[in-house]
């Protein structure tokens, strides 16, 4: 669940990050990074990802960061976004990295890039060209022994727009936002009908998280701790939607009521 802001997810990729030093010759810390989003109108959604470039300020190196590449070890680079909803999860590989700070990642993304509505495929070219490579800065301090995870939240419903209508063509406007494994809350639910395909924001004072539902209705968040206030989108002119707020402040995993959208009178 970017704001892409790619929290890409619903979806979920796990890449490793190789040290360039003997990995016997210095302390190490473990980094897991997941991607995760879900679709809503779209059938399925295919992006393509190189791998992840994350630039690491190593213990002992003042002013020489150092950069490791996580490529994505696949034959087809072709990501099924739409698979990682409700929890789903994408193994992409796994490694480790000098304990001190990670301050950066870079996504870089392949050109081949589609999804299919109704059966029907569509070419997802970039809106901008130089956007095959986008830079999420953090600050992520990593000590020995520790395995971290880091969440790349794919939006799709920013990431995606309508380019032209006769004929009518999509194009990828990517938009990702990176949060920390560390500290957040899985909050799920399940809304109904099933025959909807609605959007679900969680809001805060800096922050705007979206996700959708899977086939069952199910859909899940991984978050900060925080005040968030809640707007379902039924995607629907039939259909009312839900706002209510929710503070976040335990650490601990929550699920919701099930909501039911109802009908407009």
């Amino acid at each position: 669940m970017k704001k892409l802001q790619f929290y890409l997810l619903p979806i979920i990729c796990v890449l490793f990050f190789a040290a360039c030093e003997d990995p016997d010759s210095s302390p190490k810390a473990l980094l897991n990074v997941l991607l995760v989003d879900s679709p809503a109108k779209w059938d399925s959604v295919f992006v393509e990802i190189e791998g992840v470039d994350i630039e690491v300020l190593a213990d002992g190196r003042e002013n020489q960061n150092q950069i490791f590449f996580l490529e994505y070890k696949s034959g087809d680079k072709r990501i099924k976004v739409s698979d990682l909803v409700g929890g789903n999860a994408l193994l992409l590989g796994r490694n480790e990295l000098p304990i001190g700070q990670i301050i950066n990642a870079t996504i870089i993304l392949g050109d081949e890039h589609s999804m299919f509505i109704d059966e029907k495929e569509y070419i997802l070219k970039l809106i901008d060209p130089s956007d095959d490579q986008i830079s999420l800065s953090t600050s992520i301090d990593i000590e020995q022994g520790i395995s971290y995870d880091i969440l790349l939240d794919m939006d799709l419903e920013k990431s995606i727009v309508q380019a032209s209508e006769s004929p009518l063509t999509y194009a990828l406007d990517p938009t990702f936002e990176l949060v920390k494994g560390a500290g957040t809350i899985e909050l799920s639910g399940i809304l109904k009908p099933l025959t909807l395909f609605p959007a679900i924001f969680m809001i805060s004072e800096t922050d705007t998280f979206t996700t959708h539902t899977n086939t069952s209705g199910q859909y899940l968040f991984r978050v900060p701790m925080g005040k968030y206030g809640f707007y379902f989108d039924p995607k629907n002119e039939l259909y009312q939607d839900t706002t209510f707020s929710l503070d976040l402040t335990a650490d601990v995993d929550s699920v919701l009521k099930e909501i039911t959208f109802k009908v407009k009178p």
